[in-house]
């Protein structure tokens, strides 16, 4: 009897990977596509992480994603991967247009995250913000504090001064309390973790300035740069944060 149940064990362990030679062959034999879409949608989306870990996270991966999805059209998890994974390409309506599945198929705090991403980079910004502050009310207590963050920084890039102060003092504050667990994190963690702290208040100055809240933007700058003596503070061409010592 425990030989049985060891050798099902085994089984029910090799299934996801039985399943990715299953849509190896699928693609020589369409009619085995059938039986394949048969499968539960919990063993399915298992294949798009599984055929990412045989890939890996380079060139190969997106084409081994859109072969799952090409094979499988309803996966949701491949489609989740391949909207929060997009990076920038010459036609990002494609990638507009992956998020956009992802999202009919899994309403996730990760999905609209991905959205937001690709309507930032194609430069609108105020349709990001939307897509971030959805993606801040789905998200666990981990993850929240880059939805936030992302929020904050889409707002000002839009013009909504209030919902950027809102954000970005919301991203400072889960920061200050992520800084309690720093005990573990190596050097390169913490310098980053701190860079971070400092641009989201760089990003702070400018929405405050621009609300003409002065003593606010002056008392952020005090916490982003101790040693300067004021901080001139302005988004570039590309909507990125630049900010220089303010001479008195």
């Amino acid at each position: 009897m425990r030989k049985t149940l060891w050798v099902l064990g085994i089984c029910v362990l090799s299934l996801p990977s039985l399943f990715v030679v299953w849509l190896l062959a699928a693609a020589h034999w369409p009619k085995m596509d059938a039986t394949t879409l048969g499968m539960p949608m919990s063993v399915r989306s298992s294949v798009a992480e599984i055929v990412l870990q045989k890939a890996g996270w380079g060139k190969t991966g997106l084409p081994s994603l859109a072969r799952v999805i090409r094979l499988d059209p309803q996966n949701a998890e491949a489609w989740s991967r391949s909207c929060t994974w997009s990076a920038p390409a010459p036609d990002e309506r494609v990638n507009l247009q992956a998020c956009k599945t992802a999202l009919d198929l899994e309403d996730s705090a990760a999905n609209w995250n991905g959205l937001g991403r690709v309507q930032e980079r194609m430069g609108d910004s105020c349709a990001a913000e939307e897509s971030f502050t959805k993606a801040s009310g789905k998200g666990s207590r981990g993850t929240a504090y880059t939805y936030v963050e992302n929020m904050g920084r889409a707002a000002l890039r839009c013009g909504q001064y209030y919902d950027a102060r809102a954000g970005l003092e919301a991203a400072i504050d889960l920061e200050g309390r992520s800084a309690k667990d720093t005990d573990n994190w190596d050097d390169d963690e913490i310098a980053d973790f701190k860079k971070d702290q400092m641009t989201d208040r760089e990003y702070l100055i400018v929405a405050l300035n621009r609300l003409h809240q002065n003593d606010l933007a002056k008392e952020t700058c005090s916490a982003a740069h101790p040693d300067w003596a004021g901080c001139a503070c302005d988004l570039d061409k590309k909507g990125d944060v630049s900010c220089a010592e303010a001479k008195h």
